[in-house]
């Protein structure tokens, strides 16, 4: 057996699972948020160390702990912690979510020009690490004459399983410190920011292992001693591993807070729009170009808070989509409703709706911001054809998949068959592949991952299809008529 752990930002999860793929156990536990008065997001450290104990454990409880072979590890991306000379934790975990580095990074970005960050970076404008450590440099340069190194939550948490802090390229280019070209970290980005590469975690291949669980570490998880634990890899690629999404032309669909677009690609090629991170995919040969809308699930959360339908759960929301025609009787809606998406800034200043009328529900409302966002989803996919990159297959995960309306909207716009991969936990299933890998190399991990691949639902584009295409059309006339 195998098992995945995926450090999310608001929860740790673990996933056991057999040598045919299928989840035997599992295991979650919480992790707390601190947000400032400032516009600060942190976390505690030892707080995560022990939720992913308490995930582990959990997972280890309904079944015989000593089958566990290998422990793989899939985290939250860009999640900085300062560390001492003993290697302890200086301060909180600074979130992702913080906002309070983005003014350095736009200094940043302003003195070097956004061309400087996509060709050292893959990514432009900069982002997340650089403009943190200039921040604390400036706000606190007594916390920074202490620090002695810096890591993540993903290689710490690993460290602290196996003794050796290690995460992969798309850890360290969520981080925004990787050249996708040298395949290390940016010598000229790190000297501008007074980072030494020796005081960052190691980077390795996901199928070469960290370590070896500790007896201490197997003593607090409850899992043999000695086992292999991988590096940390970002949980996005992790799910794309769980998905079997590890072919060129593969373009994985996440439906999350935020909905994001990974595809793989056979050649390193530029960023297709500002905001997207380029990086070698954990995958030999692949590489991945990802981009966020920002703009996802909150929008659906936002307009069932709206309408005083905040408790809807998924059938809820399905039986309302299913209760509504196709084209939802002429309401259109746009949802760009959270700023931040370089890749959907135009001249439009946050979402819009148009054509409502005295005859349109609640229900109307729902189905429009579906068809919305399925909508600003195809305007993300178009940014990859324009830059001639292939799409041959769309895999959908998260919430959107396990829906009964919403797969087929994508399919009738893109045109597409769109495989639903209704496993929640596809992050932690692909740290599990990873886990495999570490003890299986003779077998290469795109195999394994498209062996280990759950079973995935195919819904062929309907008879609903043309007229999708028609409101396609006027989504994106939209953009045009602005000069977008």
């Amino acid at each position: 057996m195998y098992l995945g752990l995926d450090l999310g930002t608001t929860n740790v999860k673990a996933l056991i699972v057999d040598t045919e793929g299928r989840v035997c156990a599992e295991g979650s536990a919480p992790v707390d948020r601190l947000c400032t008065p400032d516009g600060g997001v942190e976390q505690d450290l030892d707080t995560i160390w022990q939720s992913a104990c308490v995930a582990i454990r959990q997972a280890a409880s309904g079944i015989q702990p000593g089958k566990v072979r290998a422990l793989g590890i899939s985290s939250q991306g860009a999640a900085m912690q300062l560390l001492d000379a003993e290697a302890r934790p200086l301060g909180r975990v600074v979130s992702w979510l913080d906002g309070r580095g983005r003014p350095f990074d736009q200094q940043l970005t302003d003195e070097l020009g956004e061309e400087f960050f996509v060709h050292h970076l893959g990514r432009s404008p900069c982002t997340m690490t650089p403009g943190q450590i200039l921040r604390l440099r400036s706000d606190r340069p007594e916390l920074m004459a202490r620090m002695a190194a810096i890591g993540w939550v993903g290689d710490l948490i690993v460290g602290r399983l196996c003794g050796r802090r290690a995460h992969d390229a798309t850890s360290l280019s969520i981080a925004m410190l990787y050249n996708p070209s040298l395949n290390r970290a940016d010598p000229m980005v790190l000297a501008r920011i007074g980072l030494r590469e020796d005081q960052l975690p190691e980077l390795l291949p996901p199928t070469t292992p960290a370590g070896y669980l500790t007896p201490s570490a197997a003593a607090q998880t409850g899992l043999p001693s000695g086992i292999p634990v991988s590096a940390a890899i970002h949980d996005q690629y992790a799910g794309t591993l769980g998905a079997g999404s590890v072919q060129e032309g593969d373009v994985c669909l996440g439906t999350g807070t935020a909905w994001v677009v990974l595809a793989n690609t056979a050649r390193l090629a530029p960023p297709v729009a500002r905001g997207t991170f380029v990086c070698r995919h954990p995958v030999e040969g692949l590489f991945g170009q990802m981009l966020s809308m920002v703009n996802g699930g909150s929008a659906l959360d936002w307009v069932l808070s709206v309408i005083g339908q905040s408790g809807a759960g998924r059938h809820e929301v399905d039986e309302a989509l299913g209760e509504v025609r196709p084209g939802s009787d002429g309401l259109r809606f746009w949802p760009l409703l959270t700023a931040g998406a370089e890749a959907t800034q135009s001249q439009f200043n946050g979402g819009r709706i148009a054509g409502i009328t005295l005859a349109h529900t609640a229900r109307h409302l729902i189905r429009a911001v579906v068809e919305g966002l399925a909508c600003e989803l195809m305007r993300h996919l178009r940014l990859l054809t324009d830059a001639a990159l292939p799409i041959r297959r769309l895999i959908l995960c998260g919430a959107a998949a396990a829906s009964c309306a919403t797969p087929q909207i994508i399919a009738d716009l893109s045109g597409r068959p769109v495989a639903c991969v209704t496993e929640p936990a596809v992050s932690a299933l692909g740290a599990a592949v990873v886990a495999r890998s570490l003890v299986e190399p003779h077998e290469a991990l795109a195999a394994l991952a498209a062996r280990l691949a759950p079973q995935c639902r195919i819904v062929e584009p309907g008879a609903h299809a043309p007229l999708y295409q028609r409101l396609l059309e006027e989504y994106l006339e939209a953009f045009n008529a602005g000069g977008g």
